[in-house]
Order: structure tokens, then sequence, then C-alpha cells
């Protein structure tokens, strides 16, 4: 059982900041033995948080295998299986087989946790063995002859994009193992600390803008998804360094936050949809046009 010293020890040492309610939902899931997956739109720390709980519970980085998934991504990736030596110069030895494991099963071998990246880049087919794990605490291992099973404190976390361009829908039975927590954009106020921490001499003004165009495009994704996601806190971050050291160099203020807007305002446009590049540079230049 976490104690309360334990809990307040993990929030306050997270380096994402304003997400403290996403966390502790996780930690009282995990305590509860339930996997747990984060969910939202990027750039808003899931794997930074998944990571930071992993090596605070388990003791350190090592304690955790992370794997980030892709399309490519088999049940051999996740299981393992037979692999020929074909590669091998000795023709006898090239004839066979050895076997390979897994993300999964090498985490279970181990005694590490295990962190799943990007969940949704690989189809739901190559989680099978998986799911099987999480649905009975056993996967049986055909060609090893053996059955692996979960224990009652392995800790397993997958971060998620559901609908991003390049996922795969997951099955409903596979999302059910998993305990969906969601991680959003951070308050205007957090991002303002985290902007004045890292760029402390930033002027206010274009502190402000970059907070502005953050809601701003926000909103325009919540509101009707004319925007395919708002700018998120990873993106708040790089406006601000890049202002930061553009202004150091002379440039002008007005300048300045108008290109670094819309630099960033490319990532979070869909550039197949000219509304939506429209969209995003009249909110970078309406509120440039403010300074």
């Amino acid at each position: 059982m976490l104690t309360t010293e334990d809990y307040l020890r993990i929030l306050e040492s997270c380096e994402i900041k304003g997400q403290d309610e996403s966390i502790l939902r996780a930690l009282r899931y995990i305590e509860l033995g339930y996997p747990i997956m984060f969910y939202g739109p990027p750039g808003n720390g899931k794997t930074t948080i998944g990571e930071h709980i992993l090596a605070m519970m388990g003791g350190g980085e090592d304690s955790y295998l992370k794997v980030e998934a892709s399309e490519g991504m088999t049940e051999y990736h996740m299981i393992g299986g037979f692999h020929p030596l074909a590669m091998s110069g000795n023709p006898e030895l090239a004839e066979k087989f050895t076997y390979k494991e897994g993300a999964v099963t090498r985490a279970l071998k181990s005694g590490r946790n295990l962190l799943i990246d990007e969940f949704t880049r690989a189809p739901s087919s190559a989680y099978s063995g998986l799911f099987m794990l999480l649905s009975t605490g056993s996967l049986p291992l055909e060609f090893q002859e053996t059955v692996l099973k979960k224990t009652n404190n392995w800790i397993i976390l997958a971060t998620a994009n559901f609908g991003d361009e390049g996922t795969f829908k997951l099955s409903a039975a596979l999302k059910r193992r998993f305990m969906p927590i969601y991680v959003g954009y951070a308050s205007r106020a957090t991002e303002r600390n985290v902007i004045q921490k890292i760029t402390p001499l930033l002027p206010d003004e274009i502190l402000e803008a970059i907070l502005e165009f953050a809601e701003e495009t926000r909103e325009a994704w919540k509101k009707d998804r004319s925007l395919p996601q708002g700018l998120s806190t990873d993106g708040v971050i790089k406006m601000s360094r890049y202002c930061d050291l553009s202004i150091k160099q002379g440039s002008d203020v007005k300048q300045t936050f108008t290109d670094a807007a819309l630099h960033q305002g490319i990532i979070i446009a869909d550039e197949t949809d000219q509304y939506s590049i429209k969209l995003v540079q009249e909110i970078a230049l309406s509120i440039g046009n403010k300074l």
C-alpha cells in the first residue's frame, strides 16, 4: 500500500505539472491492480508521467521495460517466437531456430514492469497474447512449453492518442482491460508558472500572447474540431524558448511571436485542410497584431 507520503512524493517530483488529478487516479488504480492507459491530445506529458510513476514505484529507471508501438508490430514483437538463424555463416546453424522473447515475456521473466508507448499505433492483433494475460493472469508459451503468470504487483501502463492520424481503433474487449485516464491540456496558470521558470526573462506581453494562442487553438479543437488538436504544453514551451532567444538576439517582439505561432500552427493544423491552416494563421496574426 502506498502511504500519503508516497503519493505526495510521486506528485511533487513529477516534472509534468498540472496533471495531479490524472496521476492520483493512476496511482489508486495501480494499487487496486488494474492496468492503466493514459489517453488524450499529444504533447501533454502522458509518456513522461508513465515513466515517472514506474520509476518511482519500482525504484529506478531499470525497474521497467519500455516499448514503443508501431504499425508493423505483431504478436511476435510482444510475446516472441521462433527466430531463424539464417544470417549465420555456418550452413548447419543457419537451418536452426532460436527463441526470441517479446516485450511482455521479457518484462515478466525479468520481474520488470512494462510501459507500452503509443499503444494505438499497433493493431489489436499484436496484443492477443497480452489480452490473454490481462484476462486470465497467465500466458501460455507453446514453443517453450511453459506458462508465465502475472504477479499481483506487476504494473503495466500504456499511452494512446485515440483517433489520431495513423492510429488503429482498439477492439472493445482489449480497451476494457485497461483503466482509461485522461491527460488533457494544463491550465493557463500552470503553464504560466512553467514558462516563467524556463524563460524567466521573457516579456510578460509575449508570455500572455503565447498562452492566449494556446487557449484559442484548444477552444477551436474542443468546439467543432476545426483544428485536429490545440497547442500542447510542449508547444507552449517551444514557443516561449524560441521567443526568448529571438528577443535576446534583438528581434522585434511582434514578429518574434508571430513567427513562433505560425511555426507551431503548421504542427497543429491539418496540412491537407486549407480551412484548418487558414484558421490557425488567423489566430496567430490576430494575437500578434495586439503586441
